[in-house]
């Protein structure tokens, strides 16, 4: 799993984590930089659950999107999520309904 990470320093002998980010937050188009970063290529397969993750999602081989709609489970929303959901339609991405398909996963 590669994400955000926090910045180190070294200080008095010691690694003392930063308050800052290594590289900026990983949203949006940070995601499939950080992870060329990490990797030197981009995914096979990247999961995602809301709008953030759409550049991460386009730019893999398979894209698996959570469908937070189970509000018994977690909690439903699906704000945030408008634009990744349409993208998935319309790219065929796998589209996994937490309601719906949750008990077939587990």
């Amino acid at each position: 799993m590669i994400g955000s990470a926090a910045a180190y320093t070294y200080t008095g002998g010691r690694i003392v984590r930063s308050r800052e980010l290594l590289g900026g937050l990983d949203l949006g188009p940070g995601k499939p930089e950080h992870i060329f970063a990490h990797t030197g290529r981009l995914p096979a397969f990247a999961g995602g659950n809301a709008d953030v993750d759409i550049e991460m999602l386009a730019c893999s081989a398979f894209a698996l999107l959570v469908r937070h709609d189970d509000d018994r489970r977690e909690y439903a929303y699906t704000k945030g999520a408008e634009a990744s959901l349409a993208t998935a339609e319309r790219l065929g991405w796998t589209v996994v309904s937490m309601k719906n398909d949750w008990t077939t996963l587990f």
